[in-house]
């Protein structure tokens, strides 16, 4: 059974054809038409998740595991709207969604009609491309819809970034046949790389390249590139002693020489120390964002002489730090394989200083956890870092979680994400989530209070794995504010920063039937860790409480150990 409407069968049979087949519909009536024809058609796998704005992130956690694209489809009106928070994450994570959007007839927007607004690019900037469908059904209407749709999914597929199909529908809604009745084509596109034909083109670069005795390679949020070929290339060049290679928690990408703790290893570099010994001749990127506020600083305050930027996905250069000088338009295994053909590694001690500033560093920040007795955020997630299961998947909440994170420096055996392609708190459960539903592995969400709570409406599903895992850290206050400001505020206006609350999540999960737990110091957390992952028949929920702790302050001996 299919609906009657041909511009929902054009629509179904190019998935078809592109092999596209995962869909989360948020129930309405103006979208009926798409919610008769993909749920019962059996190729599609369909989800029903009621708030959009959690829609949204569900289909990007999915997307982000599938690493193909995912369609979120809802009616019209105010409820298009809800989906923005998902589709600009997507579009700076570089997360592949196709956003179908049901719309009533143009002329029923200016006559107050219920749930009419302007839909037309209303993602603007945030979607790779946007189309208006017709509800033209002659030869010529057919055509055109196959060409626009085509043309959007090959565009999504292409830049592995979101898409926006608005498709109007007039009544009646709920007609349905046994029988498609349009002839639809998939487009074919030859996705292909702009390489330079000719080795010379890269004489002056390897030249610059070769002169260069203090070189930095910085990894950022990484959802394209192959990580275990770009990491083989970087652990061989690794071992020439004017490179530094620092690998952020978001990149994703890990070797025996990358330092992926940065903030826990720059923290004490004051401007002096940067510009004589650590400052780079050259920095070399690779990836998108950046999380360490404290490496973009120095980069930007003093940056090096040379910046290059490799990376075919970007469509604006990513002059991140002020000072870009060559963007190259290839694959990283390619800029590699040329740029360093015949070459011999040059006499530099730069590597050998940062390594024994890190070994300071390390060594004294360890002394200090050891001897700090106090429960606290720092303590407690140092600890749970350090118990999550091997090859399992961790999505991380914003603000403060991604931040000890990238503190911690064993990292390799686990596959993290965090929503820092905007960086927003909202949709990190339902991100978790979703991303839990494509993945056979146990995933497990640390995050805040705040995120927590302000994207509680992601456990109402019928879909979340009894294997799906959240440790939530509830300091009741959400007190990133504390930690990385100085200034100092009147209570009043204080309070609205930190968003002081009473909440717990017992109740919710409860509502929910989830598996719930809390603790409160250090021993009850190593005992509940003890079987916190083994099989269970609900999803389970650990609640960290350090409400009362010295969470900031301790945050800030640990960093300032290191001077």
């Amino acid at each position: 059974m299919y609906s009657d409407k041909k511009i929902v069968q054009i629509l179904g049979e190019v998935l078809k054809l592109k092999s596209i087949f995962n869909i989360i519909i948020s129930p309405g009536s103006r979208n009926a038409p798409i919610i008769i024809h993909f749920t019962k058609n059996k190729l599609f796998k369909t989800y029903s998740i009621v708030d959009e704005r959690c829609a949204g992130f569900f289909a990007l956690g999915m997307a982000q595991q599938l690493k193909k694209p995912v369609i979120i489809n809802c009616t019209s009106g105010s409820s298009v709207v809800n989906y923005y928070p998902a589709v600009i994450e997507s579009f700076y994570q570089n997360i592949p969604i196709i956003i179908i959007t049901a719309d009533r007839p143009k002329e029923f927007r200016t006559i107050y009609d219920g749930q009419s607004m302007d839909q037309e690019n209303i993602f603007k900037k945030y979607v790779e491309k946007f189309v208006q469908l017709t509800e033209d059904e002659s030869k010529k209407g057919i055509w055109y819809n196959n060409k626009l749709i085509n043309e959007s999914i090959n565009q999504c597929i292409l830049t592995n970034k979101p898409v926006h199909i608005n498709i109007p529908f007039s009544e009646p809604l709920y007609g349905i046949t046994n029988k498609i009745k349009v002839h639809t084509n998939t487009i074919k596109t030859f996705y292909t790389e702009t390489y330079i034909k000719t080795k010379n083109q890269f004489f002056v670069e390897k030249k610059i390249w070769n002169k260069c005795k203090k070189k930095m390679i910085l990894l950022g949020l990484n959802n394209f590139f192959n990580k275990t070929e770009i990491s083989k290339i970087l652990m061989k060049i690794s071992l020439d002693r004017s490179i530094i290679i620092f690998s952020e928690t978001t990149s994703k990408i890990y070797g025996d020489k990358f330092f992926s703790n940065i903030d826990q290893i720059i923290y004490g570099i004051n401007s002096n120390k940067w510009n004589k010994t650590f400052k780079p001749n050259i920095l070399l990127t690779i990836g998108t964002n950046v999380l360490s506020k404290k490496i973009k600083n120095l980069l930007r305050k003093s940056p090096p002489k040379y910046h290059w930027h490799i990376g075919d996905n970007c469509k604006d250069y990513p002059d991140t730090y002020f000072k870009l000088n060559t963007y190259w338009n290839i694959n990283p295994e390619y800029f590699f394989k040329i740029i360093l053909e015949n070459k011999n590694f040059i006499n530099s001690n730069y590597q050998k200083n940062w390594k024994i500033l890190i070994n300071k560093i390390m060594k004294k920040q360890n002394s200090f956890l050891k001897k700090e007795k106090n429960f606290s955020d720092l303590k407690a997630l140092f600890f749970i870092f350090s118990k999550i299961p091997i090859k399992s998947v961790l999505q991380l909440g914003n603000s403060m979680i991604i931040r000890y994170y990238q503190l911690f420096n064993n990292k390799r055996r686990i596959d993290s994400y965090c929503n820092r392609g905007i960086s927003g708190i909202d949709g990190s459960v339902s991100t978790a989530v979703g991303h839990s539903l494509a993945s056979k592995k146990i995933v497990t969400l640390i995050i805040g209070d705040i995120s927590f709570f302000y994207d509680s409406n992601a456990l109402w599903n019928n879909y979340t794995p009894k294997n799906f895992r959240i440790i939530l850290i509830n300091n009741k206050c959400g007190n990133i504010f504390s930690i990385i400001s100085n200034e100092k505020f009147e209570k009043e206006v204080f309070n609205f920063f930190e968003t002081k609350h009473d909440l717990c999540a017992d109740k919710l999960c409860e509502m929910y039937k989830w598996n719930y737990e809390k603790v409160s110091n250090l021993y009850r957390l190593k005992y509940i860790l003890s079987f916190f992952w083994k099989k269970s028949s609900h999803p389970f929920l650990l609640e960290v409480n350090t409400k009362n702790c010295k969470n900031a302050e301790i945050f800030k001996k640990f960093l300032y150990s290191s001077k």
